[in-house]
């Protein structure tokens, strides 16, 4: 039996309930990765030094630079170089995180109401475990995603390109026409592969899988379930904006009082920022959840459908 939107929530829910420590992991993932990402930002600062920054006017800021050229360069070195170690990073979490919810997804028994403890599956070990062997599935497919993105980056620019042209050769009425004739399929070409992304990433921590087999599962399951994959995306951005919201006026009030001490109010604001990250934390990891669960019911009931196609 196919599992339904609602169907898949339930299972990711409980999933993620039975391997509960993956939310804390996740959230002291992003404030690791946001440490290193800002670190790499400091690094060029620190190895040319503040000058730089000091400096008026273009002109003064590039002859420093060119001042400083092997410096400029180590410093670029150092800034990818902590990057690139907090994308691994990030794929190695990732790689952990999903291959517990699929083998938790994998020892339960397939329905949409099954007991939490059937899904416990976590221990440090494995979290490890299932790291280390995917981590380079979810770094190709981040690779080809970003590779996708370029792509269409260059589609929308060539899409202004005909835009700003078209309404300078004839007139308002062919620019709105040329906007109106692009925006769309544009859109929808966005939505579909930050979709295709989500669903190809939850196949990645099964046995057999890999880059192009995780791609091509992602494009089917989109083919065949894009109406309960766009349903869980909905659902869980309003629950997002709904977090935004409860938020915005705590950060609104501490703006306010502290506006006569920027120190407290800085550090008021990472506490909030902080606070906020755990539920949205939560919020990711069940969708997650939902999306291994939608993949591996549809796995199954491809599985199903091969015998008795062969029958036939």
């Amino acid at each position: 039996m196919r599992l339904s939107a609602v169907d898949c929530l339930r299972r990711g829910w409980t999933n993620l309930a039975a391997n509960w420590e993956l939310v804390v992991i996740q959230w002291l993932e992003a404030s690791l990765v946001l440490v290193l990402l800002a670190a790499g930002l400091l690094l060029p600062l620190v190895i040319l030094g503040i000058d730089v920054l000091a400096a008026k006017g273009v002109e003064e800021v590039l002859r420093r630079l060119a001042d400083l050229r092997p410096g400029l360069s180590m410093a670029l070195v150092a800034m990818m170089t902590v990057w690139l170690a907090a994308l691994l990073l990030h794929c190695f979490f990732q790689a952990g995180t999903f291959g517990v919810l699929a083998s938790g997804d994998r020892q339960a028994l397939p329905g949409p109401r099954r007991h939490r403890l059937l899904f416990r599956t976590f221990s440090l070990r494995d979290f490890c475990g299932w790291g280390g062997l995917y981590v380079w599935r979810f770094l190709g497919v981040r690779a080809l995603f970003w590779g996708l993105v370029m792509m269409m980056a260059g589609a929308v620019l060539l899409w202004l390109v005909f835009l700003g042209v078209g309404g300078g050769h004839w007139g308002a009425p062919a620019a709105f026409g040329i906007a109106c004739g692009g925006v769309l399929p544009l859109a929808f070409l966005a939505l579909v592969l930050g979709l295709w992304f989500h669903v190809a990433q939850a196949d990645l921590a099964r046995e057999g899988s890999g880059v192009r087999a995780a791609a091509r599962r992602g494009l089917d399951v989109l083919g065949r379930r894009l109406g309960a994959v766009i349903a869980l995306f909905i659902l869980f951005l309003g629950a997002g904006i709904a977090l935004s919201i409860v938020f915005l006026p705590l950060t609104a009030v501490t703006d306010s009082l502290l506006s006569g001490a920027p120190g407290w109010r800085a550090l008021v604001r990472v506490v909030l920022f902080l606070l906020q990250s755990l539920p949205s934390t939560l919020l990711a990891m069940v969708l997650a959840g939902s999306l291994v669960a939608l993949v591996r019911s549809e796995i199954r009931a491809e599985i199903r459908r091969k015998p008795e196609v062969q029958t036939a």
